[in-house]
């Protein structure tokens, strides 16, 4: 490699670091400072630690006795990461060169902490990485990893797709949909976790969701952030080299278009992994881990606990629970009813009518009806029309019917045979069978009354 090419390689990295990691890299790896452990003396691992931005960060926020090895293939970003750590530090930090595959040649039980931020995203096998990470952790130990989660640039690839069907490529259409499966959610963390021995309650996953705000689709395209990270992807799924300009020009059209009247807002998910690494002299340590992250979230805590337990309220539940009560008939009596109330006696049977639900005088009345139970032949009018009631309401909902445009001709009412009386008199002959609503009083006349009607004049 030539000196030009160094030194601009190295102008390179040196505006990556400037104006990419602040904004992408740091964004992260804040989801990573919330999870290390608070004890001192830790020895860490930094995998890929790129420019030393998120090694310099473990260095001042774990104890003074820890130390931390900074493993980076990238020359010219591991001459950045020294020329950051602080002089003090020199005794603290050292820094390597490798990449993931050279965790394989790590002893195993090494460190007590491994960080990866951004590089479970940019790997084929997940799980082999994750594997290796828990091999050369110490039991006890504690590995953190962040990586953009499902629904990221969501907007982007949306308004992809609509291009490249428009235009027949449903081939890079179908790759872009095997693309955004790949990306994990969260539910895939905590199972991808799970598939290589940790237990359910060694595991920690959080996702935090953040915008990233562009005038134009062309400033989003030519963005470095896009340029050396999703694009590279897109490419791909393109395939085709000479339509890659012609596609992306009309992505760039699309979104302008859809976004001419709004700034575009594209989604970020970021999602980080926590896993304690099992112990079997420290039983407790996974609950330790979980205790310590549900105490900083007490509502959400409570939320879920109570969730985990089917919905039954604890007697020290906070004021703000309730109790609905519901009488579904059944004769068991509830400690939390109040005590004002006389409990029905077990041997009473359930009444249609002692529902707590006020009824008006013909709901009673038929409700009347249903408990005196008349003997056999008795009201048989009474029961047909409260059988034709009753089918209609148990109908299924029309809402779940697909609708669609009838034509005048099949507008046409059709009554079925066994149906006495005319059709949608149903609920006056029911009337008609009640008895009589109490009377009530005349309402009161407001104002004075009116004038007498003239008399007619005799001729």
């Amino acid at each position: 490699m030539t000196e030009a090419q160094t030194q601009r390689e190295q102008r390179f990295a040196r505006a990556l670091d400037r104006e990419l990691a602040p904004v992408w890299h740091d964004r992260f790896a804040r989801l990573i400072y919330r999870h290390l452990p608070t004890e001192d003396g830790v020895f860490a691992l930094d995998v890929h630690s790129g420019g030393g931005r998120s090694t310099y960060e473990l260095l001042e926020r774990l104890g003074p006795s820890s130390r931390v090895l900074g493993l980076e293939a990238d020359d010219t970003l591991r001459g950045m990461a020294k020329a950051r750590m602080e002089v003090a530090w020199k005794d603290r930090v050292y820094f390597r060169a490798g990449d993931l595959t050279d965790i394989a040649d790590i002893a195993a039980d090494t460190y007590d902490l491994l960080v990866a931020n951004l590089v479970l995203s940019d790997v084929n096998d997940p799980r082999q990485v994750l594997s290796e990470f828990k091999r050369v952790v110490k039991p006890g130990g504690r590995i953190i990893a962040t990586l953009p989660t499902a629904e990221t640039w969501a907007e982007v690839e949306d308004l992809f797709q609509a291009v490249l069907s428009d235009n027949g490529r449903s081939d890079a259409a179908r790759r872009l949909r095997r693309l955004r499966r790949l990306r994990k959610s969260g539910p895939d963390l905590a199972q991808l976790a799970a598939s290589i021995g940790v237990p359910a309650d060694h595991i920690i996953v959080e996702q935090e969701r953040f915008n990233l705000l562009f005038k134009s689709g062309r400033e989003f395209l030519f963005s470095p952030m896009v340029e050396h990270g999703p694009l590279r992807a897109w490419k791909a799924i393109v395939a085709n080299p000479e339509q890659q300009q012609a596609l992306f020009w009309q992505l760039k059209e699309a979104i302008d278009a859809y976004y001419s009247t709004s700034v575009f807002a594209v989604t970020v998910v970021a999602g980080v992994l926590v896993m304690a690494v099992p112990d079997g002299a420290a039983a407790n340590q996974g609950a330790e881990l979980t205790r310590r992250y549900w105490t900083q979230h007490p509502e959400l805590d409570r939320l879920f606990t109570q969730a985990e337990r089917g919905g039954i309220a604890d007697e020290d539940e906070d004021e703000d629970d309730f109790d609905l009560d519901i009488d579904d008939g059944d004769d068991d009596d509830d400690d939390d009813y109040d005590t004002h109330e006389q409990p029905r006696p077990s041997h009473e049977p359930a009444s249609a009518s002692s529902s707590s639900m006020a009824m008006s005088a013909e709901d009673a009345a038929i409700f009347a009806q249903l408990d005196n139970s008349p003997a056999q032949g008795e009201d048989a009018e009474l029961d047909e029309l409260l059988d034709q009631v009753l089918e209609f309401a148990n109908a299924p909902d029309a809402r779940t019917v697909p609708s669609y445009e009838l034509e005048p001709e099949e507008l046409v009412e059709i009554v079925p045979a066994d149906i006495k009386g005319k059709p949608g008199d149903t609920l006056s002959r029911i009337q008609a069978l009640l008895p009589p609503p109490p009377s009530a009083a005349p309402p009161k006349r407001r104002g004075p009354p009116p004038p007498p009607p003239p008399r007619k004049k005799k001729t």
